[in-house]
């Protein structure tokens, strides 16, 4: 195969990505003079390295083919280790991290218990919709603790009230600090406090000093073993602890995003309503409907890769050693890979079951993307639509009234996490 010259930006962009957020890699292909809907690569020097950015279907074939990539020592240690922990199944590779991941994969992607946290989710809904019709809210913080509770109790971890809510507190601070280098040290702070408090309850469970119920998460977590089959560190254990609750508490930020579009969009909030009658889960509307928010809304806007051989992308040469950015936001709304990108359209997820079904769309990677158990998917993605589809029900309640002042429904592009500022307002419904 003849290869191609790579479309270069030669100047160190790091500080530009801290910058630019979402909107790095589409000002990377600008300033590369490569087309907006062009999947070409574009190598860009980021951290003193060369990092390729791609996109598509092809960039996710790429991204996530382990015989080429690899994730340690791919992310800087300042997001990596605030964001997944160190020793987490994020940054882990080969045997390693096949073992480790079918592990969490076994306990998060099982459809019995995600049918046991739809329950509690639910639960955990019921009690947040009727502090709002007393006393209003915010669809982020509340639905995030809410998300939060709900994955401490699914995962059989002994907490009280006051605890489980200051736990999920602490993890969405973490979340919302984390990709801001001025907000950073808060992320590590609670980073630390979060790792002591896991770590401790692994320990404690190891040595007989609680107990976790019978095949609960927790009891799986504290017998979590490496390939040679010993114990793993009970401070890695902690980290994959909170590995299958704290993602949980990062889905009311799709909440958030949620409210926006039901107000934006109040047909699909009158569909969905009628769809759900007294239901709150398993609504397929509401499903259609998240996930069309899980395309549309930022989450992340890429994640790294190191190559581990000299391979090529689009008849683009790439090395061994360096950098892969898979451009999530770009690949997400690529009109190469959606009809319509730009526009929101549940419809198009209606014809999938849930979301086995919509993995089989190679460009869907809201929280990333390959199979579940051999790639680096993120196992809980049964979960967080299970608990944004509830959310989204809840939502189109004729008792709520979420806000539609302009500070509720508009976001910075260049923050990340991103999120409405306010966290989108919600109270009870005027009447008359």
């Amino acid at each position: 195969m003849t290869t191609q010259p790579t479309a270069r930006v030669r100047l160190e962009q790091g500080l530009s990505f801290l910058r630019s957020g979402y909107l790095f890699a589409s000002r990377m292909r600008k300033k590369a003079g490569v087309p907006a809907t062009s999947h070409d690569p574009v190598a860009v020097t980021l951290l003193g390295r060369t990092s390729h950015l791609v996109r598509g279907a092809e960039g996710v074939r790429l991204f996530y083919d382990s015989s080429r990539i690899r994730r340690d020592g791919a992310m800087p240690k300042f997001i990596q280790v605030p964001l997944f922990g160190n020793g987490a199944v994020h940054t882990l590779d080969g045997e390693e991290h096949q073992v480790r991941k079918k592990a969490m994969a076994d306990l998060a992607y099982d459809d019995a218990r995600v049918a046991d946290f739809a329950d509690l989710v639910g639960d955990e809904l019921e009690n947040t919709h009727r502090r709002w019709i007393t006393e209003g809210g915010t669809v982020h913080d509340d639905t995030a603790l809410a998300f939060g509770r709900a994955a401490f109790r699914w995962a059989g971890i002994p907490m009280t009230d006051e605890e489980m809510n200051r736990r999920a507190k602490q993890m969405n601070r973490l979340l919302d600090t984390f990709g801001d280098l001025r907000t950073n040290p808060i992320a590590a702070f609670e980073r630390r406090r979060l790792n002591k408090w896991a770590e401790g309850v692994i320990r404690q469970v190891r040595a007989g000093e609680i107990t976790a119920p019978a095949d609960s998460v927790l009891a799986h977590m504290a017998d979590l073993r490496g390939v040679d089959g010993e114990l793993v560190d009970a401070a890695v254990a902690g980290v994959e602890l909170q590995n299958l609750t704290r993602p949980t508490v990062a889905v009311g930020r799709f909440a958030a995003f949620a409210a926006v579009a039901l107000v934006e969009h109040p047909e699909w909030a009158e569909r969905i309503r009628r769809a759900a009658g007294d239901q709150l889960t398993g609504v397929h509307e509401a499903v259609a409907f998240a996930q069309e928010v899980r395309r549309t809304s930022p989450f992340v806007p890429m994640l790294p890769g190191l190559l581990t051989q000299d391979t090529e992308f689009s008849g683009c040469p790439m090395k061994k050693g360096q950098r892969v950015l898979l451009d999530f936001v770009g690949t997400l709304t690529s009109p190469q890979e959606w009809d319509d990108a730009g526009s929101f359209d549940p419809e198009r997820f209606l014809p999938y079951a849930g979301m086995e079904e919509a993995e089989s769309i190679e460009a869907f990677i809201p929280q990333g993307g390959a199979d579940v158990y051999t790639g680096h998917r993120c196992p809980g993605e049964k979960i967080a639509l299970a608990a944004l589809s509830a959310a989204t029900v809840m939502l189109t309640r004729p008792t709520l009234e979420i806000s539609t002042d302009v500070e509720d429904l508009t976001f910075p592009w260049t923050r990340m996490l991103t999120r409405p500022a306010t966290g989108v307002r919600v109270r009870a419904a005027r009447q008359g």
